[in-house]
């Protein structure tokens, strides 16, 4: 038995039902990781999670796997947004911790002013979600949750510290499950 036999029931758990996954294979080459869509109990949402990344996260304490969970209809882009990370991730045979900010020089979602990510616990779900234990209660991986960012967020991260960026979240409500939301720099 694998130790991260209990990843679907963890997932699911913690989430809600995973609906289906995304063969390895896209646009005629071989992923290092399958997608898993993932619909949420508690609403409208979708979350978006690699499965086989954790065979690639080479430095890492633990193996890891990404996620982004999104508003429902706006699926195709924590689909994207999360692909992306995980190829960035793949190729260079790196891992992410928690607070890294992963951006693009230019928007990376059309029809929104999200221009990447900061790698963080789930800021809706149990913090027991962020960590898978072993049958014997001993953590085997670590699930990192893509918060999507704009330019201007990433700008107050890397002046003020990401403390600033939650704290500003917090201030205007903002709902980090909204693809298309303003900026709140």
């Amino acid at each position: 038995m694998s130790r991260f036999s209990g990843f679907p029931a963890h997932v699911e758990k913690y989430v809600g039902t995973v609906r289906g996954a995304d063969s390895r294979g896209t646009g005629g080459r071989e992923r290092a990781y399958h997608l898993v869509y993932c619909d949420h109990r508690s609403g409208p949402y979708v979350s978006v999670l690699t499965s086989g990344l954790r065979e690639h996260t080479a430095g890492a304490p633990l193996p890891q796997e990404l996620l982004c969970t999104v508003h429902a209809d706006q699926e195709i882009h924590g689909r994207h947004l999360t692909a992306v990370v995980a190829e960035l991730l793949t190729e260079s045979n790196s891992r992410v911790g928690y607070g890294a900010l992963i951006m693009n020089d230019r928007l990376l979602l059309p029809e929104t002013e999200i221009a990447g990510a900061l790698a963080a616990p789930h800021p809706y779900l149990a913090d027991e979600f962020d960590v898978l234990l072993d049958e014997d209660g001993g953590p085997v991986l670590q699930l990192i949750t893509l918060l999507p960012v704009t330019r201007g967020e990433s700008q107050l991260v890397a002046r003020y510290g990401r403390d600033a960026l939650y704290d500003r979240w917090e201030q205007r409500n903002v709902d980090l499950t909204d693809i298309r939301r303003p900026s709140a720099a």
